[in-house]
């Protein structure tokens, strides 16, 4: 069964890359929050989701353990790659950030 966990937060990317020191917090916080919301996007549903949208009050589901580890695969992707292109590289998604989020789509649409 897998591990429900909270949303990634500044600790967990800085534990998760490696980094020991605090220069670039503000710019990782914000790959982090980007990651989140390009989850978030992808999955269709707020990170994290209301168990019951419509109790009072709302309650939070445990993010699940793929969740979080596709939101730091992503976060660091994103820090390491600041360029939006470079010449001579094909760009493609991450297949194992998309890979841990599939199934926890709700939606997909046509």
């Amino acid at each position: 069964m897998p591990v429900a966990t909270t949303v990634p937060d500044l600790a967990a990317l800085k534990r998760h890359m490696r980094i020991r020191h605090s220069q670039e917090d503000e710019d990782l916080e914000e790959k982090l929050a980007a990651a989140i919301e390009q989850a978030a996007d992808f999955l269709n549903r707020p990170i994290p989701w209301p168990v019951d949208p419509a109790a009072d009050p709302i309650q939070w589901a445990p993010v699940p353990a793929a969740v979080r580890a596709a939101i730091l695969i992503q976060a660091a992707e994103l820090c390491a790659n600041r360029e939006a292109s470079v010449v001579g590289t094909i760009y493609t998604v991450i297949p194992t950030a998309r890979n841990l989020l599939n199934p926890h789509r709700v939606s997909m649409g046509v």
